[in-house]
């Protein structure tokens, strides 16, 4: 028998995910990672997910630097624990959720849906109606 996880938020997750979301853009923020090159600009949290039990916290990240998004995530991984220890001092919760970081890819799909939009076609389309 295949069980499907459950995908819908609760209120209880998107509580959870905000107050997260705060705590981890408070630490990145003030972009004092012990990092050998640290960021030039500090990092933005688009947002953070929850899974069901709230244990793990997928944090959807974006910087306005110059770099490959790979070096990106090593560089949060690498200070992963520094990380966690700072959010869980912010939050006041039972379990201090594991940090996920991953990159945010909304602003290339908007930016792929407004190319799509501009195209001639498109817009001879919009312009009979």
């Amino acid at each position: 028998m295949i069980l499907k996880r459950k995908t819908e938020k609760t209120s209880r997750s998107q509580k959870v995910s905000e107050i997260i979301r705060k705590a981890i853009s408070e630490v990145l923020v003030r972009n004092e990672m012990p990092l050998d090159t640290p960021f030039k600009f500090p990092i933005s949290v688009v947002k953070v997910d929850m899974n069901s039990d709230l244990k793990i916290a997928y944090i959807y990240v974006i910087t306005h630097q110059e770099i490959e998004e790979n070096e990106i995530i090593l560089k949060l991984n690498s200070c992963k624990h520094f990380l966690s220890r700072e959010v869980t001092s912010l939050i006041n919760l039972k379990f201090s959720p594991k940090l996920v970081f991953r990159i945010d890819r909304s602003i290339d799909e908007i930016s792929n849906i407004e190319k799509v939009l501009r195209k001639e076609k498109v817009l001879n389309d919009l312009n009979k109606n």
